[in-house]
C-alpha cells in the first residue's frame, strides 16, 4: 500500500509540476480560484513548479528505498507549509473562499505526504521518535516552570507505554468548569501540601500566579491563613481538607458548592484534589519526593503549613 500511494501520489505532485514548468499560463487558468490571487507571473508559477516536481520525484523515490525518507519528509514539509500559508490567507481575509478543488488540491496532499513518511518509519524506530518528542514537551515544561521532572524522564525510559497511561492523568488535572479559579487552585494547594511535596506545591502556585490568583491570596492559602482568604477561595481549601480527612463536614460543604457554583464546579474540585496528590505519590515512590521547605509566592518566600492527609 505504501509503495502504490507514495508513487501515485508522487507521479501526480510531479505531473502538476511538470505542467507549471511546461505551460504557467494554462494551469494558471485552469487551477480554480488561482486567478483570483492576482495576475499571472510566470516566473512565480515556474518556481513554485520545481517544488512540486521534487516533492513528487521524493515520494516516488521513497516507495523505490526507504533511505529516501528525509528527500521525502523535504518534500511533505514543502506541501504543509504551503497548506499552512492557506490557512494564514484564509485567517487574514486574503483567501478567496468557495474552490473546493483548490483546497482539495493543497491539503489532501500535504496529509497524505506527511501520512506516508510517517508509515514508512520502521516499528522498531517508531518508539525512538515517540521518546524523543516526548523528552522535549518535557524539558520545555521545565523550562517554563523552573521545574525538574526527573520522574517523568524516568517513567519515561522504563517504559514509554506506562509513561502514556500515566499522562492520561493530564486531562483531570486540566479540567475546571463552573467553579471560581481561586477555589480551583485552593483545592489543588490543599491537596499537595498534604502530600509534602515542595516542588508540586510550587508548581501550583506557579501556575496560579500565571492564571492571576493575587499573591496576597496564594500566600494565605499556603500558610493556611484563613481569616486572609477570600470567601471563595476558603470555600475550596475546606472541601479539600475535609474530602481528604473524610470529615463528614464534606457534606455541608458539597451542598454550598453545589448551591452556589453548580454540579460541574464540584467535580472540577474533586478532580482537582484528586489529581493534586497523584503526582507526589508517584514522586515519592520512585524516590524523588522532596519535603516543603520553602515556597515562593511573587518573589517572597511563605512559611508552609503542613496538613495531615
Amino acid at each position: 500500500m505504501l509503495v502504490v500511494s507514495a508513487v501515485l501520489l508522487g507521479l501526480a505532485l510531479a505531473a502538476n509540476g511538470f505542467f507549471m514548468l511546461y505551460d504557467p499560463a494554462g494551469w494558471y487558468g485552469l487551477v480554480p480560484g488561482v486567478p483570483d490571487t492576482g495576475p499571472l507571473n510566470a516566473h512565480f508559477v515556474r518556481d513554485i513548479g520545481c517544488a512540486y516536481a521534487v516533492s513528487g520525484g521524493a515520494l516516488v523515490w521513497l516507495a523505490c528505498d526507504a533511505r529516501a525518507r528525509p528527500a521525502a519528509l523535504a518534500g511533505a514539509a514543502f506541501l504543509t507549509l504551503h497548506a499552512l500559508v492557506h490557512v494564514a490567507d484564509a485567517i487574514a481575509g486574503r483567501a478567496h473562499g468557495g474552490h473546493l478543488p483548490e483546497l482539495a488540491a493543497v491539503f489532501v496532499p500535504a496529509a497524505a505526504a506527511l501520512w506516508l513518511v510517517l508509515i514508512s518509519i520502521p516499528m522498531s524506530r517508531r518508539p525512538d521518535m515517540l521518546k524523543w518528542l516526548i523528552r522535549r514537551r518535557i524539558a520545555a515544561f521545565d523550562r517554563s516552570y523552573h521545574y525538574d521532572s526527573s520522574y517523568a524522564r524516568q517513567i519515561l525510559e522504563i517504559d514509554s507505554g506506562a509513561f502514556l497511561q500515566f499522562a492520561k492523568v493530564m486531562g483531570i488535572t486540566r479540567y475546571r468548569k463552573g467553579v471560581p479559579t481561586e477555589a480551583w487552585y485552593a483545592a489543588k494547594l490543599a491537596a499537595t501540601l498534604s502530600e509534602d511535596c515542595g516542588p508540586c506545591t510550587q508548581l501550583v502556585v506557579t501556575m496560579a500566579e500565571r492564571d492571576g490568583v493575587a499573591p496576597a491570596v496564594l500566600a494565605a492559602m499556603v500558610a493556611g491563613d484563613e481569616r486572609a482568604m477570600p470567601e471563595d477561595p476558603l470555600l475550596g481549601m475546606r472541601f479539600a481538607k475535609a474530602v481528604m480527612s473524610h470529615d463528614p463536614v464534606a457534606d455541608e460543604l458539597r451542598a454550598d458548592i453545589v448551591r452556589r457554583w453548580g454540579e460541574q464546579a464540584l467535580v472540577s474540585l474533586a478532580f482537582a484534589v484528586t489529581a493534586s496528590r497523584i503526582f507526589p505519590t508517584v514522586k515519592y515512590a520512585l524516590g524523588h519526593g522532596q519535603a516543603c521547605r520553602r515556597i515562593t509566592v511573587a518573589g517572597t518566600a511563605v512559611p508552609v503549613l503542613k496538613q495531615a492527609a
